[in-house]
C-alpha cells in the first residue's frame, strides 16, 4: 500500500499522453524520455556515470531505440548534447547500437521471413503491411519480443506512406497495431488515435480487442482514407 500513497509524478513524450498533474512533465518535443531523464538526473544532481555508467548505458539504449540511433527527425541538438554526455559518462554507444539494431537470434530472423513473405500492399505502394500470427512464434520457436524490428524493416519500403503491423495477441482475441508513416504525411497518432491507441507522429501503436480478421480491414481501411486526403 506504500505506492499506493506516494504521490506520482508522470515523465513522459508522447504527444498522445494527456495527464495533467501538477508535477508532471510531459515534453513532445524530446526524442526520448529517457533524454527527460538524463536532464533530470542532471539537474538533481544524480551524477550520470552512476554505478559504473550502468544508468548512463539505459538512458543511452532508450535514446537510441526511439531515435533509431539518430537516423528518425525527432533527435535534436539536445539529443545530441545528452547523449554525448552519456557517452562520456560510460555509456558504450556503438556496443548498444549493434545488439539493438545488429545483432539478431536465428529464431528472429527465421520469423522476419515468414512475416515478410506475408507482405501486402495497396493504393500504388503507398499503404504497406504485414501480419504476425501466434503460429509464427511457434513455428520458428520465437518469443514475441522477437517481433520487434519488423516494423521498422517493412516501413523502408520506398513508395510507402503507411506501414502497418498486424500482431495477434491475447489468443487470438485481440490485434496489436504497430505503425510508422512518412515525414510530412500521415500522422500515425491520428491513424492509431481512431482505435485508442497513440505514440508519435512517425510511430504509434493501439490495442484492438477484435480477431486479425475483424480489425484488420478497419484499419487498413482508415489509413487508406488517411493517404488519399494526403492529396498527392
Amino acid at each position: 500500500m506504500l505506492f499506493a500513497e506516494l504521490p506520482r509524478v508522470v515523465i513522459d513524450h508522447h504527444a498522445s499522453n494527456d495527464q495533467v498533474g501538477v508535477a508532471d512533465w510531459i515534453e513532445p518535443l524530446s526524442a526520448a524520455t529517457c533524454e527527460m531523464t538524463a536532464v533530470l538526473s542532471a539537474r538533481l544532481g544524480v551524477p550520470l556515470d552512476i554505478d559504473d555508467g550502468a544508468m548512463a548505458t539505459a538512458l543511452m539504449a532508450g535514446i537510441v531505440m526511439d531515435t533509431a540511433t539518430f537516423a528518425h527527425p525527432n533527435s535534436t541538438p539536445r539529443t545530441l548534447i545528452v547523449s554525448a554526455a552519456l557517452v562520456e559518462a560510460g555509456a558504450p554507444l556503438s556496443e548498444i547500437s549493434r545488439r539493438l539494431y545488429r545483432s539478431k537470434p536465428a529464431a528472429q530472423v527465421r520469423l522476419f521471413g515468414r512475416v515478410l513473405e506475408r507482405f501486402e500492399s495497396a493504393v500504388d505502394g503507398r499503404l504497406v503491411w504485414s501480419t504476425i500470427l501466434d503460429a509464427d512464434l511457434a513455428a520458428t520457436g520465437a518469443i514475441p519480443a522477437y517481433s520487434e524490428g519488423i516494423i521498422d524493416l517493412l516501413s523502408q519500403v520506398d513508395t510507402a506512406d503507411v506501414a502497418i503491423i498486424f500482431k495477434e495477441h491475447d489468443g487470438g482475441k485481440a490485434t496489436r497495431l504497430s505503425v510508422r508513416t512518412r515525414p510530412n504525411g500521415v500522422d500515425a497518432t491520428v491513424l492509431t488515435g481512431r482505435f485508442g491507441g497513440g505514440g508519435h507522429a512517425r510511430a504509434a501503436g493501439a490495442t484492438i480487442r477484435q480477431p486479425i480478421d475483424v480489425a484488420r480491414p478497419l484499419v487498413l481501411a482508415e489509413a487508406e482514407r488517411l493517404i488519399r486526403a494526403l492529396g498527392r
